[in-house]
């Protein structure tokens, strides 16, 4: 059985490392979308136009890491991308102020402004860092999607790149797949053990979302992949609350997740809208600084959509 959402404390920043400096192509036939359906759907994402837009280069967490093997491996699509975008808006890139490397890439395309990674979980702060001031003006884009973009503008297929992590699996790099590709298809492609199996999960590492069912299509925003063994991610028994107040001081949206799963249990949803449950971004490091393994950010998600 694979274990819950959520519960990634004990996931080693050790295991995030990618030895490979070269995007792997799974060869995985699958009938993928037409050029003129693929364009169709990639510019939907540019429909609005921004003046100032911000290409983010990173992410708060350890395992989504590719951006520096996707900027050199698709230099040809990134730069397409990025030419589309200045014909309306000036482009700034923001990055890990520790990622010397993208700092260097990115610099010959535009402006680049350093961060921490934790910057990643506050739209306004980053908005700040990048133009001085908060304005709801200002568009945020990953940088895959800008590789994607001209990707599109190029007429060439439409690559989900993602980054596969995990002892259970030949992890550590970054793959190439198409659309319509399952889990159990990039699992038995990176010989992976069953035996070893313990949890699946899509997305980053502290947030992302289970996947209990293997012969799933892997979501085209995907941009990472776990395949963790019972090493990779012990259980641990969840203990009460000592009221430590440590998810309180992790919140970016400054709200009381243990008061929220508290007024969840109790069925209080008026209150819980009240003390901003709704505000709740599922950035998930609620749970993932709980010295007592509380899966209060699951709690949290699964309570905004009680009625």
């Amino acid at each position: 059985m694979l274990s819950n959402l959520f519960n990634n404390v004990n996931i080693y920043n050790k295991l995030f490392t990618i030895p490979d400096t070269k995007i792997l192509k799974l060869s995985i036939d699958k009938e993928n979308l037409s050029l003129e359906e693929s364009e169709k759907k990639v510019f939907s994402i540019f429909e609005k136009s921004s003046k100032k837009v911000i290409i983010k280069a990173f992410s708060f967490q350890p395992n989504l890491n590719g951006y520096g093997v996707i900027i050199k491996e698709r230099k040809e699509d990134l730069k397409k991308g990025i030419e589309k975008i200045k014909l309306k808006s000036e482009i700034k890139f923001v990055v890990d102020g520790k990622d010397k490397y993208i700092q260097e890439e990115l610099k010959t395309y535009g402006d680049v402004i350093r961060v921490s990674s934790v910057t990643d979980l506050y739209k306004n702060k980053l908005i700040s860092k990048a133009y001085g001031e908060s304005k709801n003006d200002v568009a945020i884009y990953d940088l895959m999607e800008i590789v994607t973009l001209g990707q599109a503008l190029n007429k060439k297929e439409v690559e989900i790149l993602t980054t596969i992590h995990g002892n259970a699996v030949d992890g550590g790099k970054v793959i190439s797949i198409k659309n319509g590709t399952t889990y159990r298809e990039v699992f038995e492609n990176l010989k992976g053990n069953y035996s070893l199996l313990k949890k699946v999960i899509d997305g980053g590492s502290i947030n992302g979302t289970p996947i209990y069912d293997l012969d799933l299509p892997i979501n085209e925003n995907s941009n990472g992949i776990l395949f963790l063994t019972e090493k990779d991610s012990p259980s641990e028994e969840a203990y009460s609350c000592i009221r430590c107040g440590k998810c309180l001081r992790a919140c970016p949206e400054g709200l009381n997740p243990i008061k929220l799963v508290e007024l969840y249990k109790m069925k209080e949803k008026d209150e819980f809208i009240k003390f901003g449950g709704e505000k709740c971004i599922e950035c998930g490091l609620c749970s993932f600084v709980c010295p007592s393994k509380i899966e209060i950010a699951q709690s949290i998600k699964t309570a905004k959509t009680f009625k």
